[in-house]
């Protein structure tokens, strides 16, 4: 995904020069312009002057008085060139042609055109000509007026002032870009803070972005608002469903002690059947009172750190179990990417089966291994059969249903977070006896 900076960067720039190649064109189109009215207000001059330096002599031919003319009409190849044309063979031209033709055209009184043409070529000319021509009439007699001059050296100007204007706009775009580069940096740092809290929310070390300190940018403010917002909401949830479901579970109790004594009224068979049915009833209550026990405080969307999540959770499990002995290994550094209600809820229920199905010895195993996090849980207790196991793990199955030879493995809840994460559930024999549970999850907490 294309960051935020680049594509404000791309964009400015595609604004840029949107903006300024019109206007380059535009100073260019203006240069050429401005150029060639004054090449052809020059030739007009030069024209009127040839016009009043023609004359007739005594025997009534047509002649230019070169006295009147200038130098640059006398040297050979000077850029300065005319000719004057009529019907009756009279051809007169500068000197500065020398050997070369001018453009045959004729036109007639009070017409005028002007135009650009290839000049003089070769010994070590390449001259381009703009060519003024013109119908004049002088003495009731009609000629054509041909002048031109050579606009080399303006073009090569020209050429040069286009290319000293393209580097002074690349000039001035790198520069400009290194400005909104700064500017940009600058502004984006103003959300490093930003960033550095949600890190810390990620992993539990604050509860809320404390937006209401009003410090963050103006354009962020909202957004910090809102997940400030949010994330009262969604921990107030929470925590009001888990106190819920256990002041539910507690006051169960009373009403199935009260079933109990009712039970006992009845017949011998019936009396099997309701302490069957209110055992299983009270199962369930202590299960959801030693979930919330064990979850504790919610922190919904923090991460796991083992070394501050892990210990209160032993601790719990071991005030209940007295009679087993749990032992973690794992990485006092380690962080798990799932959530910490989560992976405390799957922790709880794997060690609360081994503590309450297999007393003794209780080895909890946490590491990181091949892009992935193994968690092990495996006692000593009596363990599961290979065709319960494979039962157990068939698709579709409740697991906490399945109850395996009476063993009473709560793993419903474990294998639906795990399933949420996209990781492995696998029931494995343990050695010398037992049962090892071992999950997988990915080292990333894509959900």
């Amino acid at each position: 995904m294309m960051s935020l900076q680049h594509q404000l960067r791309r964009q400015w720039l595609l604004t840029l020069l949107l903006l300024m190649l019109p206007l380059l064109w535009l100073a260019d189109y203006g240069v050429r312009q401005l150029t060639t009215h004054t090449v052809l207000s020059r030739l007009q001059h030069d024209a009127d002057g040839l016009i009043a330096a023609l004359t007739q002599d005594v025997q009534g031919n047509w002649q230019v008085d070169e006295s009147r003319l200038g130098a640059l009409y006398q040297r050979v190849y000077s850029g300065h060139y005319f000719a004057i044309r009529d019907q009756q063979g009279t051809d007169l031209r500068s000197r500065s042609l020398w050997d070369k033709e001018p453009p045959a055209i004729q036109l007639a009184s009070g017409i005028v055109r002007h135009w650009q043409q290839p000049g003089i070529q070769g010994d070590r000319l390449d001259e381009q000509w703009l060519s003024q021509a013109q119908g004049i009439r002088v003495q009731n007699h009609d000629f054509t007026l041909w002048v031109a001059e050579d606009i080399a050296p303006l073009q090569s100007e020209l050429n040069r002032y286009r290319l000293a204007a393209l580097a002074l706009l690349v000039f001035a775009l790198l520069t400009l870009m290194l400005i909104q580069r700064r500017q940009l940096s600058r502004a984006f740092a103003r959300l490093e803070p930003l960033q550095q809290q949600l890190r810390e929310l990620r992993f539990g070390e604050r509860d809320g972005l404390n937006a209401a300190a009003g410090q963050y940018p103006q354009e962020v403010q909202p957004l910090a608002e809102e997940i400030d917002r949010l994330l009262s909401l969604l921990q107030q949830r929470v925590s009001r469903s888990r106190n819920a479901l256990g002041n539910l579970a507690h006051e169960m109790k009373r009403p199935l002690q009260q079933l109990q004594l009712l039970a006992e009224q009845l017949d011998p068979q019936h009396q099997q059947q309701q302490r069957e049915a209110l055992q299983r009833l009270r199962q369930l209550v202590e299960r959801e009172l030693k979930r919330a026990r064990i979850v504790g405080m919610s922190s919904p969307g923090r991460q796991t750190r083992l070394s501050e999540d892990l210990p209160p959770l032993l601790q719990v499990l071991q005030q209940l179990y007295p009679q087993a002995s749990i032992r973690a290994q794992f990485d006092h550094s380690a962080v798990l990417p799932q959530d910490r209600d989560d992976m405390l809820e799957l922790l709880g229920n794997l060690l609360d089966n081994a503590c309450k199905y297999a007393a003794g010895e209780i080895l909890l195993n946490i590491r990181h291994e091949d892009k992935e996090w193994l968690i092990s849980v495996c006692d000593q207790g009596p363990g599961i059969a290979a065709e319960a196991r494979q039962q157990l793990l068939l698709r579709g199955t409740r697991l906490d249903e399945a109850g395996a030879g009476g063993s009473g493995l709560g793993l419903a809840m474990v294998s639906d977070i795990v399933s949420s994460y996209g990781g492995r559930l696998q029931l494995q024999a343990n050695q010398p006896q037992g049962l090892c549970v071992i999950v997988t999850l990915p080292a990333t907490a894509g959900r």
